[in-house]
């Protein structure tokens, strides 16, 4: 059709007008001559002369005389047979390469467009690792969005941006909604367990998705199998009316009684190590319990009897009891008859203490107590310490005269308190010649006493008085107070003598006036 366009022009178009006349004018003259099939071969080469006029006008020149032409197209008319189908098969020809030419477009994008998406399945339900594999190996990206959902489990599919079936393009993204579980924040109402056969209690925490309460189950001896036995949350502090979802708890059933068949036979343990016996005890579940006791044969530590014969049958956590050899023991004598140093020197596996102690009662050496009772065994295991007191017979008050105030503290605990006796002072201060301190008089001394006595202390305030020249050979005085002398001295009540103030006074009127006269 192109090529028909391209030929027609205008020069060429005047041509066929005159060459159609010419022809018009060659059948006028012909007419009479030819036949009625000779009409019907003119009309037959009319058509093709008008399907062809381009042939014809190359075939015929225009110069050429009409009657010339006339003959010579008479003898292409006889010689050329017409197809009167070319028309059509060439049109044919033609819609059929075109149709093939969409078909292969329409095939080239098909296989593209296959090669650069791909058919989205159905997630919903699914894991999210599930459709992380699949984005992997069909180079497509995955965004995803979580939130709570009692409906579905935790990591599980719950809606996708691209339906079943349809295809996405690589490299694009797929929006992913994905549960969390149930929320872990909410309260729940818990049910009455205790009203509930451990079935029924599995299928509440199913439906609540109450993954922190656990379903226990354990022996009873007092309670049937698959009965409530009691409902517990971890944290103490949460009420029940103020449980969780994330709250740990445990609601347990009972099992029943359990029952052992008596399939272990007990050994002889006799001599055997008390930690082999622990070992087998251990190893099969039973409640042993151990009693010690002092042998002379059997070595500390090791089994000096069973409670059970060996070779005998005994089933696990049934109970048993071996006595074990807590070794030699010492037995604790009676010290009444003896001395003090008798009993230090006499008993040499104790720790003998002695002691002495005022008795108002019990004369001078005889025991007053001992601190462990006689015939006690004491074995390896057990405190050999022994505190024996002697007695000492009632408090003898010395005579303190001279004595510096400062250790009378020392002088009383010492000689009383330490032993027993109650034995305290009182003070009292009298004008004297003796040097400022010093005990000049004593209400009682050189006698016995009851074991609650007081005494009162009489002591010098002369300040003027010159004081001893000091014992060197005796080291440097002791200007620091004994502990408890404050409470010793504390304890008698201070009596103060009006004489001694009104004579110290004297005193200090003398040395103002010679200080004068000087």
């Amino acid at each position: 059709m192109s090529d028909f366009l391209s030929k027609f022009n205008k020069d060429k178009y005047d041509d066929l007008v005159n060459e159609k006349e010419e022809q018009k004018e060659d059948k006028k003259a012909e007419k009479q001559e030819e036949k009625a099939p000779q009409q019907k071969q003119e009309e037959q080469a009319s058509a093709v002369e008008k399907e062809e006029p381009v042939h014809k006008r190359e075939t015929v020149p225009v110069s050429t005389p009409p009657s010339s032409r006339s003959s010579r197209r008479q003898d292409e008319e006889e010689e050329v047979e017409i197809d009167q189908d070319y028309g059509r098969k060439k049109k044919l020809r033609m819609w059929l390469i075109i149709a093939g030419s969409v078909l292969a477009c329409i095939l080239i994008f098909i296989i593209y467009y296959m090669a650069v998406h791909v058919k989205v399945e159905n997630f919903v339900d699914q894991p999210v690792s599930e459709v992380r594999a699949w984005a992997g190996e069909n180079d497509v990206e995955v965004e995803l969005e979580q939130e709570y959902s009692m409906e579905y489990d935790a990591n599980q599919v719950i809606s996708q941006s691209v339906a079943e079936g349809d295809r996405i393009r690589k490299g694009k993204t797929l929006q992913l909604t994905s549960s969390l579980g149930a929320d872990p924040e909410e309260i729940i109402p818990l049910a009455d367990f205790s009203e509930m056969t451990q079935e029924e209690a599995q299928t509440w925490i199913d439906e609540n998705k109450a993954e922190n309460l656990q379903m226990v189950t354990e022996y009873s001896d007092d309670i049937e199998a698959g009965d409530f036995i009691k409902f517990s949350i971890k944290d103490s502090n949460i009420a029940e009316s103020e449980y969780k979802r994330k709250d740990s708890a445990a609601v347990y059933y009972s099992k029943g009684e359990e029952v052992f068949e008596k399939n272990i036979t007990i050994p002889d343990f006799t001599g055997v190590a008390k930690e082999e016996v622990e070992k087998w005890a251990e190893t099969n579940e039973i409640e042993m319990t151990y009693e010690e006791e002092d042998s002379d044969s059997v070595e500390e530590g090791n089994i000096i009897s069973q409670s059970e014969a060996a070779d005998e049958k005994i089933a696990k956590r049934d109970a048993m009891e071996v006595v074990v050899s807590a070794g030699k023991a010492v037995i604790v004598p009676s010290f009444s008859g003896l001395t003090a140093e008798e009993a230090t020197m006499n008993y040499p596996d104790l720790n003998v203490t002695v002691k002495h102690a005022f008795h108002a009662d019990v004369s001078y050496g005889s025991l007053i107590s001992q601190s462990v009772e006689p015939d006690t065994k004491l074995t390896n295991k057990d405190d050999k310490s022994v505190t024996v007191t002697y007695s000492q017979g009632r408090p003898y008050l010395h005579d303190f005269r001279g004595q510096s105030e400062g250790d009378l503290p020392r002088l009383f605990y010492e000689q009383y308190k330490s032993k027993g006796a109650d034995i305290n002072y009182i003070v009292k201060y009298v004008d004297s010649s003796e040097l400022k301190g010093t005990v000049v008089d004593m209400g009682v001394f050189n006698e016995f006493v009851p074991m609650t006595y007081t005494v009162e202390v009489r002591i010098s305030n002369n300040a003027s008085a010159p004081p001893d020249p000091p014992d060197f050979n005796e080291g440097p005085e002791n200007i620091y107070p004994e502990p408890g002398a404050d409470e010793d001295v504390g304890q008698g009540e201070l009596e103060p003598d009006p004489g001694a103030e009104e004579s110290q006074d004297l005193l200090e009127d003398d040395e103002n006036q010679e200080l004068d006269e000087k």
